[in-house]
């Protein structure tokens, strides 16, 4: 498609799990979140790049149909709807198709390689890259900034935007704001000061994208419930 001559060029937004991923770290590229926890979110943002904008699934009943099995082009989304496909097919040809995974077991198959798979994705891409520093004692320690320092502040910053009223809503900011919620990362988006309601904002958020994309707002419940469970594995 042609442009007007000095018409700007349209941003091109990473999938909801890239964003995700950026605001789970600081600007030195260390977690602000346990790694468990933060897989799982990741995977819940898989799923709802599948669910919105485009359909590629929908959830009923607490299960995870898939609406269409053609491949999007996105390697990490390609992945998912293989392992989703792989669930239904029977082991033998003559065997009916197995029921569709519940969205709590979806969320958990795809968190085992969600997390490596968007990272792998964020260093092909050439927006992180490893640091490797070692210790004295105990093992290395790996860290992944960003290669442009204004990313993570831009993700950060939309979201705020987004999230206090001064930019128009979308559903994936409004999604990354409940997977935020789940992560407990309002934090992050330095605004304890600013008088806002966060935990109110977020769950407006929530109930937002829901209401346009209901499959999306029940992937973030979901999420949330797991990221909780997940957490406290963490400390047991």
């Amino acid at each position: 498609m042609t442009r007007a001559f000095g018409e700007p060029v349209p941003t091109i937004r990473q999938p909801l799990r890239v964003e995700l991923h950026l605001l789970a770290h600081n600007d030195a590229g260390e977690p602000l979140a346990h790694q468990r926890p933060l897989s799982v979110a990741l995977a819940g943002a898989v799923l709802a790049d599948l669910a919105a904008p485009v359909p590629h699934l929908q959830i009923i009943h607490g299960q995870v149909l898939v609406r269409t099995w053609q491949l999007t082009g996105d390697p990490v989304a390609d992945w998912a709807l293989r392992v989703l496909q792989a669930h239904r097919t029977p082991p033998f040809a003559h065997d009916a198709d197995r029921p569709p995974l519940r969205l709590r077991d979806a969320l958990r198959e795809l968190a085992v390689a969600a997390h490596d798979r968007t990272l792998a994705g964020l260093i092909a891409g050439d927006l992180v890259r490893e640091v490797v520093r070692r210790r004295i004692v105990g093992p290395k320690v790996r860290t992944y900034p960003p290669t442009d320092d204004r990313i993570i502040p831009k993700v950060r910053g939309r979201l705020r935007s987004v999230l206090t009223g001064y930019t128009e809503p979308d559903w994936q900011t409004d999604a990354l704001g409940g997977m935020a919620r789940a992560l407990d990362l309002a934090s992050e988006l330095y605004l304890d000061e600013s008088g806002h309601d966060i935990p109110a904002l977020l769950n407006g958020m929530v109930h937002r994208v829901g209401q346009q994309y209901p499959a999306v707002r029940d992937i973030i419940d979901a999420t949330d419930e797991l990221v909780a469970e997940a957490a406290v594995s963490v400390y047991h």
